[in-house]
């Protein structure tokens, strides 16, 4: 399988999926917005996701993923295992000069903050940014349509599949069929094509006997309808003080 059909498929979604197996050998995975440099798959964190990158950072390998049908334009779901460098551009510089029009092109709810010189100046928190490149990609593989990506670390090693669930919240079920084993599953979405109001869940447990038993399960709920001026001003500042945050975090 190609590495370009992962690095098509990266360059045109507006959301993607990264997954990875922690230390103790736990699945995790999370939502970022695809980037691209030189054909290699890239995502630049903000700094509220600043344990993300040192998670991502203490990883043996990182999955890079397009597999979400609603944001995916028909195209087949794919998946690549790659090793990451993890990188910090604590004054954005670097972000700015090589992925910031990416970033505004395909991820509009950015142009607030940083659409012009007078607003990147107004909200210079949010340009620094960690980047996470993939160094080399390997076991390209595609995946049938299904609701979610899971990642399985079973006995064989770790694997990624997409899955079928039925129900909501930790009692979800599994309707496709997953290895027994520790488990992963990430299902998310947006309103498209303003990306406002992205949405996505997460459970993660373990798989015995084709069952999934989730002993953790978190979300962003599903906004219905547009977001008005009061709920925007608060969620601009939440990020604002949570990547501020980071940032000391990061230089402590």
């Amino acid at each position: 399988m190609s590495r370009h059909q992962l690095v098509r498929g990266w360059r045109a979604a507006p959301f993607a999926e990264i997954a990875w197996l922690d230390p103790d050998g736990r699945p995790d995975a999370a939502t970022v917005v695809p980037l691209v440099q030189r054909d290699h798959p890239v995502v630049a964190l903000t700094y509220d996701r600043w344990d993300l990158a040192q998670r991502l950072a203490a990883a043996e390998a990182v999955l890079f993923a397009v597999t979400c049908p609603s944001l995916n334009q028909g195209r087949t779901p794919v998946s690549a295992w790659a090793h990451v460098s993890v990188h910090e551009d604590p004054r954005g510089q670097e972000f700015e000069e090589q992925f910031l029009a990416q970033e505004l092109a395909k991820y509009p709810p950015s142009r607030r903050f940083a659409d012009s010189a007078l607003l990147r100046s107004e909200h210079r928190w949010y340009l620094p940014r960690i980047l996470v490149r993939a160094t080399r990609l390997e076991d390209v593989s595609t995946h049938p349509f299904r609701d979610a990506l899971a990642l399985s670390s079973a006995p064989g090693g770790a694997r990624a599949f997409t899955a079928d669930l039925a129900g909501e919240g930790v009692g979800a079920r599994l309707v496709s069929s997953l290895p027994d084993g520790p488990v992963a599953l990430l299902q998310h979405g947006a309103d498209v094509p303003d990306l406002d109001r992205p949405w996505w869940r997460r459970w993660r447990g373990e798989v015995r006997d084709g069952v999934l038993q989730a002993d953790a399960f978190d979300e962003l709920r599903q906004e219905l309808r547009p977001l008005g001026l009061w709920r925007r001003w608060r969620d601009q500042v939440h990020l604002e003080r949570a990547c501020k945050a980071g940032l000391r975090a990061a230089s402590a």
